[in-house]
């Protein structure tokens, strides 16, 4: 799906993640973001962002979504489209790396915008469950 959609990592640091994808091929009749596109794309940059995180504490494990909400605020109808989800805060990695130590899975809520200039186009809520693997 990622190679179809033309989706990449387009940065990644301690902040967070972000991924983009072209505007072509994603486009719709009224040429902008399908809005598919948008959902997919926001989909894997929050999943990147759980396998970073875990990756970051040696932890191999199977990354699902469990639930996501998105809110579409703008049209999007830039070339390239960036979907950036931040890193959670410590508190809440103290936590998951705790449950997911313990328990052997652990649940972790994320968000993702998309943004066209300074407004947010697309808010996306997604909570991912971790199943470890030995």
């Amino acid at each position: 799906m990622c190679g179809h959609m033309g989706i990449r990592v387009h940065s990644h640091d301690e902040q967070g993640v972000t991924m983009r994808a072209p505007l072509e091929g994603n486009r719709n009749h009224q040429d902008t973001a399908f809005a598919g596109s948008l959902n997919a794309l926001c989909t894997i940059a929050g999943w990147a962002s759980v396998f970073l995180l875990i990756r970051s504490h040696g932890f191999p494990g199977d990354i699902v979504i469990r639930r996501s909400s998105i809110k579409y605020l703008k049209p999007v109808a830039c070339p390239q489209i960036f979907a950036c989800c931040k890193l959670v805060g410590e508190r809440e990695q103290s936590f998951f790396v705790e449950m997911l130590k313990d328990k052997g899975q652990a649940k972790i809520d994320v968000r993702v915008e998309i943004a066209v200039g300074q407004e947010t186009a697309v808010s996306f809520s997604g909570s991912y469950v971790v199943f470890a693997r030995s």
